[in-house]
């Protein structure tokens, strides 16, 4: 039998092993760093990704570096090459698709996504490229840090991490990839998905919003585990968001749960499809938080198998 020691996290558990029995809020929130935050922000919605569009070629910028990252950080590809490839408006592109640990096709799948794409340069004066921040660089970042943290451990289900295209053409990557997975009898359990994450919520820091708020027991289970954390907004109701954002397609495709997590409350933000959507003028500590915030609430509901039930 291997020797128990104590961790530096504070964690307990045997020498080397990578399933930890106890986690820690803070413990986990310092894992998800301000600094690899801003890095990775500040990288896909930089000018160099072109706005991240399958036609000015900036989205496969931005996959490659999703891609290095993943494996940097032992994300293994669920398809080969992490890629599902579909065409859109006569353009090849591709989801990027990874899991955590070995797949189980018997098992229940978790997954968690955001879209990675954004809507290209625009033929404006001034500041052509439309560099797509909090829409949707700040939902990637936030998919890319968990899925390195949930990666150090093992899970009894599978968990898959998707960054998707062509969400601005139509949610046209999130449905292929739902679709495919449907007829590969992928047993997909729920999907959580990130959108538009990099300002403060207006009821307060540290929150979220969830779409769909009442269609599920999510918003309930993970504030039993993070009291506040996951917020009500009449709005969404109002505006249908649950159906603008990937989630719907894995909803309309499986039939389970499948939701957004955002804090664009539409008062917070003044620059929803604008050139003026930059990494400068987002909330970033506050973001740092939501991100850590997340990867442990995930991480409570994996660890415990919630049962996430359909109302």
């Amino acid at each position: 039998m291997k020797k128990l020691t104590l961790l530096s996290l504070g964690i307990l558990c045997i020498t080397n092993c990578t399933d930890l029995p106890v986690f820690d809020q803070q413990q986990i929130r310092a894992q998800i760093s301000l600094e690899e935050t801003q890095s990775i922000l500040y990288t896909l919605a930089s000018d160099d990704m072109k706005g991240r569009d399958s036609n000015s070629g900036g989205y496969f910028k931005a996959a490659d570096f999703v891609t290095n990252y993943f494996k940097e950080h032992g994300v293994e590809p669920f398809y080969p090459a992490y890629r599902d490839s579909l065409t859109t408006e006569g353009v090849l592109s591709y989801n990027i698709v990874g899991r955590i640990g070995n797949y189980d096709p018997n098992q229940k799948t978790v997954l968690i996504g955001a879209h990675l794409d954004h809507i290209g340069i625009q033929k404006i004066e001034g500041d052509s490229i439309f560099n797509g921040a909090n829409d949707n660089a700040a939902g990637s970042t936030a998919v890319m840090q968990i899925a390195r943290f949930l990666a150090k451990h093992n899970w009894k289900q599978n968990i898959i991490v998707a960054l998707f295209t062509d969400e601005e053409k139509g949610l046209k990557g999130a449905y292929h990839l739902a679709k495919r997975m449907k007829k590969e009898r992928v047993r997909l359990d729920y999907m959580v998905n990130f959108e538009m994450i990099g300002t403060t919520l207006s009821t307060g820091e540290n929150q979220v919003y969830l779409t769909g708020y009442k269609r599920s027991n999510m918003a309930e289970e993970m504030n039993t585990i993070s009291a506040g954390f996951v917020q009500f907004l009449p709005q969404a109701r109002e505006l249908n968001l649950f159906k603008r954002s990937d989630n719907y397609a894995f909803y309309e495709t499986f039939e389970i749960p499948a939701q957004t997590l955002s804090s664009f409350d539409f008062k917070n933000f003044d620059f929803y499809h604008k050139a003026g959507d930059e990494a400068e003028k987002l909330h970033l500590e506050n973001m740092n938080l939501i991100i850590g915030t997340s990867a442990f609430t995930l991480a409570k509901l994996l660890q415990g198998e919630t049962k996430i039930k359909q109302f």
